[in-house]
Order: structure tokens, then C-alpha cells, then sequence
């Protein structure tokens, strides 16, 4: 594939986090592409732009209003950017300012990520029957080449509001296989088993059904003070509730709980535990549950979409309903009650299919007919 100049526009680059945005340019520079990223100013991941991306051209412009958690942003520097003319221009994602944005920009192929979810979705419901929401899933239909989806349920969900098959694509989140696999817990001169939880400090993550889990467990496990630690990790969305949550956690847990505040890398995270609890209520892509397979890491999460259509229950992880259910797998875990080695095999070979040179192969193809 010859060279292309590709435009990535996105609300928030993250620089320094490992996401799907961020592995699409990594791969497209890897592959001899010019990457230009046009996204808002934000001193902390500024730091990280030259570090993570030396050779992408990224471009941040001041926020002039932020509405709810829209951020409409331009400058100069963005009026010069949309000027440009580009191979393939890919925005992230549905209703955002970026999505605007990208539909004015000069080039041949426009690219836009769904997040649309099922089709019981709020984004869904909203596109369907909510303004201005209607009307902007009429202008990507109008103005977009390709849409991209994380799985066959979204591409039912664009296929029910009017969008074609032949131009959506399946994008399954993305991880860095290799990486990941990597990560074997360091030797510790204790035997503890560190059960870790990775996610941002608000409800919506579920941190506070750790409580139940938590006091459940000190019960059911003999020696639970010498065995068994927490680490939590993740940035504190919700400030009342992290102070609650946390509070509880400690008295509940004492020096068995440690909070690790966020962080900016997971690797050091996923090496140093050994069971992944995951109690989210929602999620949109689930990476940490992919991550987690990656790194050869028990995964015990909420049954909830998209995590149910990664884990298979016994198979390669297990889900639970109720948090009743969580503490009977963790003793099983603990207590070696099962055949984890079958498990993480599998989660293993699962999660090798969602590394990003193998899934941006797909995405490759779609721009190649830019040129």
C-alpha cells in the first residue's frame, strides 16, 4: 500500500493511555503513513505527545464551550488543518464536536467510529427519536464513507437507523497482544494473592459492589489478612462517592487494601496482581477485560454487554449477576477449586485476535481505497 496522509480528529487524545484511537495511529505510522491528530489542548497528555508519538503531527486547539461533556473547539492552527487535503480523515465518534469537524474536511475517505451501542441503548434511543442526534445521524450518512463498529450487535444497531451494510466495518477494540502477555506477576517473597481492580473512581464502574464482595470474602477465607490483598488503581471521577467507597474499603480491609491512585501506564498494574474483578454496570468497549485475558490474568466481571460477548462463563473468564456470585468464584479461585490453567489458556488464545496489527489489517484495507 502506498503512503497516505491521514487526518485523526478526536475530542480527547489520551496520549499516554492504550486505546483503540491510539493503537490505529501506531500502527499507521508503523506502516510509513503521515499522521496528523487534531484534538483539544490539554496540558496533562500534552506531556506525552512527543514521547509516545515523535512522528504523528498533532495538532491541539483551544476549547471555546463545553457543553455537558461535548467540547466545541477551533483555532487557527485547526483552520489550517481542515485546509489540508487528506487521504482518509477518521473521527472519533458519534456525537462529538469531532464528528462535525471531520465531515468538512478535504478528503477522499471519511471515517467515523460508532458508539452507537445495542439496540436498547441510550445512544440509540437518542439517534432515533432525539434532537439535534437525528439530525447528525443524517449528515454522517450524507458526508461519511465508512462507519466502524466494536461488533455485530452495533452493526445491527447502524443497519435499524438506515445505515448501509457494505460500509460498516467490524472494529473490535484493540490491545497489544505482546505486550500484555508479557506481564508475569513479579516474585514476591510472600505468598499473597492480589485481586485488582483498574477503572475510574465513579459509579457507573461499580467500585462500591467491591464492599459486599470484600466483606463477604474476609469471612470465607481463613487467614484472609495474610492471603489476600486489594489494589485498586484508576483517576477519581465521582469525589464524594471515591471518598465513601474508599473510606469503607479501608476499614473493611485494613492494610490488605491498597488505592494506587491513577495510573499512567497499566503494565506495572497488570503485572503485580493476579485476579482481575471487574464491576462495571456499563461499559462501552471493555478493554481492561481484554487486557486482562492478554496478560494470562483470572477475569471475574459483571455479565453485562460487551464483556458477555468476550467471556464464555468457565471457559475463558467468568461473569456474574450478583456479587453473591463474584465471592463464590473468588473462594473457588483461592481455595484452587478449579482448573485455572484450561482457563487462561483459553482467555490467552482469545485475546490474541484482538491485537492491533491484526485488527488494523482490516481498517488498512478500508483506506487503501484512498488512493
Amino acid at each position: 500500500m502506498t503512503s497516505l496522509n491521514i487526518l485523526i480528529v478526536i475530542d480527547e487524545f489520551e496520549t499516554n493511555y492504550p486505546r483503540d484511537q491510539n493503537y490505529i495511529i501506531r500502527y499507521m505510522l508503523e506502516k510509513g503513513n503521515d499522521v496528523t491528530v487534531l484534538t483539544t489542548k490539554n496540558t496533562r497528555f500534552e506531556l506525552y505527545d512527543r514521547i509516545f508519538f515523535p512522528r504523528a503531527s498533532i495538532v491541539r486547539a483551544p476549547t471555546l464551550i463545553k457543553i455537558k461533556k461535548a467540547k466545541i473547539f477551533f483555532g487557527l492552527d485547526t483552520f489550517k488543518a481542515l485546509l489540508c487535503k487528506y487521504d482518509v480523515a477518521h473521527a472519533f465518534t458519534f456525537f462529538t464536536f469531532s464528528s462535525i469537524l471531520n465531515a468538512l474536511t478535504r478528503a477522499q475517505i471519511k471515517v467515523i467510529r460508532s458508539e452507537i451501542g445495542p439496540p436498547n441503548a441510550l445512544n440509540f434511543r437518542k439517534a432515533l427519536h432525539i434532537e439535534p442526534y437525528r439530525s447528525l445521524i443524517y449528515i454522517y450518512k450524507s458526508m461519511y464513507s465508512y462507519f466502524t463498529v466494536y461488533n455485530i450487535i452495533e452493526r445491527q444497531s447502524l443497519k435499524l437507523l438506515g445505515f448501509p451494510d457494505e460500509y460498516i466495518v467490524i472494529l473490535p477494540p484493540m490491545i497489544d497482544f505482546y505486550k500484555y502477555s508479557s506481564l508475569t506477576r513479579a516474585k514476591y517473597t510472600d505468598d499473597t494473592i492480589n485481586i485488582g481492580v483498574i477503572a475510574r473512581i465513579s459509579p457507573e464502574k461499580g467500585i462500591h459492589r467491591l464492599i459486599p464482595i470484600m466483606k463477604k470474602l474476609v469471612v470465607r477465607i481463613p487467614n484472609f489478612y495474610k492471603k489476600i490483598k486489594l489494589l485498586l488503581a484508576g483517576r477519581i471521577d465521582n469525589y464524594n462517592y471515591a471518598r465513601r467507597v474508599l473510606r469503607e474499603l479501608k476499614r473493611i480491609l485494613g492494610r490488605s487494601f491498597v488505592y494506587m491512585g491513577e495510573v499512567a501506564l497499566p503494565y506495572e498494574f497488570y503485572r503485580s496482581v493476579d485476579i482481575i474483578l471487574i464491576p462495571s454496570l456499563t461499559e462501552t468497549g471493555a478493554i481492561t477485560c481484554l487486557e486482562a485475558m492478554a496478560a494470562r490474568k483470572v477475569v471475574i466481571a459483571s455479565n453485562i454487554y460487551p464483556i458477555n460477548l468476550y467471556i464464555i462463563n468457565g471457559k475463558n473468564g467468568f461473569l456474574f449477576n450478583m456479587v453473591s456470585k463474584a465471592t463464590e468464584v473468588l473462594v473457588e479461585i483461592i481455595n484452587e477449586s478449579i482448573d485455572m490453567q484450561r482457563v487462561l489458556n483459553n482467555a490467552s488464545r482469545y485475546a490474541m485476535k484482538h491485537d492491533y496489527r491484526y485488527v488494523c489489517q482490516k481498517l488498512e484495507r478500508v483506506y487503501k481505497y484512498a488512493t
